[in-house]
């Protein structure tokens, strides 16, 4: 009976711990921006505007286009996008992928998927990193980049 409650015991003390220990990191809640248009050209600079939540300024300056999207559409360089109300959000290597460009504005256009890594913030508070950073671009024969969804920072 005694090495019953020992063991019952010993149990009972890590299954405490585990159940405290770990209850304050789910309590940062991420802060999440949404802008819904994205303006720019493929071979200069973007900008996000119409944005909604966390700490922009509702847009972004003009930023290079590399970040999110290389030439044709390829993977993004990363970089930090500075926003309107001076805070700024660093983007790790941005993986891109083709989607369909059936709903693009312009006949001929080509779409990908993007997303990255936030790897820090500024004026976030407790927002947790890594985040992450998502949406999808339209690029029409002309070179220039509209939102076909809306650009995501979580």
């Amino acid at each position: 009976m005694r090495r019953v409650l020992l063991a019952a015991a010993a149990l009972t003390i890590p299954v405490s711990v585990a159940t405290f220990g770990f209850s304050g990191i789910a309590s940062a809640k991420a802060i999440h921006t949404k802008c819904t248009t994205v303006t720019g050209t493929l071979t200069t600079t973007l900008t996000l505007t119409n944005c909604k939540g966390g700490v922009t300024g509702d847009s972004s300056t003009a930023f290079t286009t590399s970040i999110l999207v290389g030439t044709g559409g390829s993977n993004g360089t990363g970089g930090t996008i500075t926003w309107t109300d001076d805070n700024t959000t660093t983007i790790g290597i941005v993986g891109t992928r083709p989607v369909s460009a059936t709903k693009c504005p312009v006949s001929g256009s080509t779409a990908v998927h993007y997303r990255g890594k936030v790897t820090a913030q500024t004026g976030v508070g407790d927002s947790p990193i890594p985040g992450k950073i998502t949406g999808e671009l339209c690029i029409d024969p002309s070179g220039n980049v509209t939102a076909l969804t809306s650009a995501n920072v979580v």
